[in-house]
């Protein structure tokens, strides 16, 4: 964990926890023990009448999660069908007089997810996933034909979801949680990894969580990029003084600036051009860099360490339908001029969409998150911070596919508890 997280001081030594010899399935590295890390999050449960450690409980939900559980049901199903040898591995409570080890009841789960802490919890969960998916600078060699050299900063991006099956009925806000991910980290593994989740408390809005979040986060030589919504003096200002850069794309909503960047002499501007076919369609993409500095007569531009605007166009065609499309997209960035290749801006740009990709989508899709009808209390927030444990791990393993990963997991119950670096 980096000192800034405000979090209980014994998180700060999570990282040095590694967990004893474990057999390797499925060609899985060995990696930090879970269990530690969910050991520290606090019990909110009066002591009188506890049977299960929140510990146990909650290394037992996210076993189950990782095999694809997607409700209390589904995982107290399977915390009923697991082997004793897994129970006891998971701290399951021991039956003396019957000689073996009890299964917890799925209300018992569920009771406990709907009163824990959930910065907490992501907490824990944050640092166990960044003890064992370190990433590393991705290298890029020059080809000779005007393409850059040097290293390419990572970047992490920052994008909201509402969990819909949380709206009441009667109209309302429900659960909506802010998340960073990494992406354009130079290895496939360390993309898509969450680094930290925020709720959004009722009646503000993501622009007040921005900071609060990525405060877990050491952002030192990181790039981080996010939608219009957070183009603001404040995050410009706030991230460079953390040590980090900032790729924004600006709409309408900041339409000073929107006018300023539109006025650009774009025309004047030389243009860097790609080309690719792909999911039935061919898109050709141009991206522009123009300084913000002092130069020619291009209008001056205060926003907070602003080095480079951009603008991003997009022209596809739908190979079957022949339908073309077109769409544009101004930004600005505190990039400077070594790092600011209009290849790799327009690489921060569109792998941004990761958190949409490969996140939010596979969490409806292989959870069907957003038809739950889990609502109480912080249940819907623990659930989704399980099953960004779940993605996050699987992908770090090499599980492109997350659908077909959660299916091999469920398949032994060795397997995730291998997956999640408990000894077994």
């Amino acid at each position: 964990m980096v000192e800034s997280c405000p979090i209980p001081v014994a998180f700060d030594r999570l990282a040095s926890v590694i967990g004893s010899d474990a057999e390797a399935l499925g060609g899985l590295e060995q990696v930090a023990d879970l269990r530690d890390y969910l050991a520290r999050v606090p019990d909110p449960r009066a002591r009188r009448g506890v049977r299960h450690s929140a510990g146990s409980l909650l290394a037992l939900a996210a076993a189950a999660v990782v095999t694809g559980a997607r409700s209390f049901a589904a995982i107290g199903e399977w915390i009923a069908d697991a082997p004793q040898r897994v129970l006891a591995v998971l701290g399951a409570r021991f039956d003396s007089r019957r000689g073996q080890y009890v299964a917890p009841e799925e209300s018992t789960v569920r009771r406990l997810t709907q009163q824990l802490n959930g910065d907490l919890l992501d907490a824990a969960i944050s640092a166990w996933l960044i003890c064992h998916t370190t990433t590393r600078p991705d290298t890029i060699e020059s080809d000779g034909a005007g393409q850059p050299g040097g290293t390419r900063p990572e970047a992490i991006a920052v994008d909201g979801k509402s969990l819909r099956g949380t709206f009441p009925r009667t109209g309302g806000a429900g659960v909506h949680l802010l998340a960073a991910i990494t992406h354009t980290t130079g290895d496939d593994r360390t993309e898509g990894i969450v680094l930290a989740q925020r709720q959004v408390e009722a009646k503000t809005s993501e622009i007040a969580w921005f900071a609060p979040m990525l405060d877990e986060i050491d952002l030192t030589g990181k790039v981080v990029t996010a939608d219009a919504l957070h183009t603001t003096r404040d995050h410009a200002c706030y991230l460079v003084e953390r040590g980090a850069h900032y790729v924004f794309t600006v709409k309408t909503n900041q339409h000073r600036l929107y006018g300023l960047l539109d006025s650009l002499p774009w025309y004047e501007i030389p243009t860097c051009t790609t080309e690719d076919s792909d999911h039935g369609r061919s898109e050709r993409r141009t991206i522009q860099l123009a300084p913000l500095r002092p130069y020619l007569d291009y209008p001056t531009i205060d926003f907070p360490y602003a080095q480079h605007a951009f603008l991003i166009e997009r022209y596809t065609t739908h190979h079957t339908s022949g339908k073309h499309s077109a769409y544009a997209a101004l930004g600005i960035t505190s990039l400077p001029a070594d790092l600011a290749h209009p290849t790799h801006v327009a690489t921060h740009v569109r792998n941004h969409w990761h958190i949409e990709n490969r996140l939010h989508w596979v969490r409806d899709v292989a959870y069907n998150e957003d038809h739950s009808r889990i609502r109480t209390g912080t249940a819907p927030r623990a659930m989704a911070s399980l099953r960004n444990l779940a993605i996050s791990t699987l992908r770090y393993h090499g599980w492109d596919n997350i659908a077909k990963g959660l299916r091999h997991m469920g398949r032994n119950p060795i397997r995730p508890l291998t997956l999640l670096g408990i000894p077994t």
